[in-house]
């Protein structure tokens, strides 16, 4: 399959009135000044999307691997090593649980409850990273036609200047006029074109970072109950093993010992 020419690609793009084609760089200048912000917020528009491309994936939020080996960390109760593992990934859930090892090792006889309210606490503040991400595409998507209206606003200032100013007598006049209406409506479609996409991306990206986010709960669920789990179990040691201090204290009289020591 052979590639499209890029200039085959800009020249479906143009805009076509008649016989006369307006390419957009000449629609750019037609819209005022108003088209710059526009430009940059289409950039910034399309950083946002493919950051969201990323973060999103299912192995930024939860890859599976690193679930099972967590498990296996967490079963043999070596949260040093879990620790190592959720370090060097990059993903919501081994934060989450990078954060529950750390809990863990710093306070070796904590509770159900903290080690809870710690994985909560974290993985609601992985949650708010993921949609406050989804959330700049709905501020793209609310500002850009805001300035497209200011555009609009613009354009239509200068006409009426143009017939608050002129004559009419000859057709200078009103060729003025029609470009303050062109620039008006220019600005209008150009915050429309960029406001509609980045609402439809904001709506898929928002259903997505749902289900990655229920998908992360339930998992970091199961692992803080593997966690309790072992809580529960006594250490290496407890049953069939018995240490000195573990003994009961007997007070012995000296007197009864003579019939055994021969005296």
């Amino acid at each position: 399959m052979n590639p499209v020419p890029f200039t085959t690609l800009a020249a479906a793009m143009d805009f076509v009135v008649g016989d006369r084609n307006y390419p957009l760089s000449e629609l750019f200048v037609k819209g005022g000044f108003i088209m710059w912000p526009l430009l940059l917020l289409s950039i910034a528009g399309v950083v946002v999307l493919v950051m969201c491309c990323f973060s999103t994936r299912a192995s930024s939020v939860l890859p599976t691997k690193l679930v099972e080996q967590a498990e296996s960390f967490i079963r043999k109760r070596d949260y040093t090593g879990l620790s190592i593992l959720c370090k060097d990934g990059d993903s919501c859930y081994a934060r989450v649980m990078l954060t529950v090892a750390n809990f863990m090792l710093r306070n070796p006889s904590a509770q159900f409850e903290e080690v809870r309210e710690i994985a909560a606490a974290e993985g609601g503040r992985q949650a708010g990273f993921l949609s406050r991400q989804i959330s700049w595409l709905s501020d793209i998507g609310a500002l850009a036609p805001m300035l497209g209206l200011l555009g609009t606003v613009v354009g239509m200032m200068k006409t009426f200047f143009e017939i608050a100013n002129g004559d009419f007598s000859g057709g200078k006049q009103r060729i003025d006029m029609a470009g303050g209406v062109a620039e008006a409506l220019i600005t209008t479609a150009g915050g429309l074109m960029l406001g509609i996409p980045a609402i439809l991306a904001y709506v898929y990206f928002r259903s997505r970072v749902h289900k990655r986010v229920g998908d992360l709960e339930a998992a970091v669920t199961h692992s803080v109950s593997v966690v309790a789990t072992q809580l529960q179990k006594p250490h290496a040691g407890g049953f069939g093993t018995f240490h000195e201090e573990q003994l009961p204290k007997v007070p012995v009289d000296p007197t009864s010992l003579r019939d055994v020591r021969g005296l």
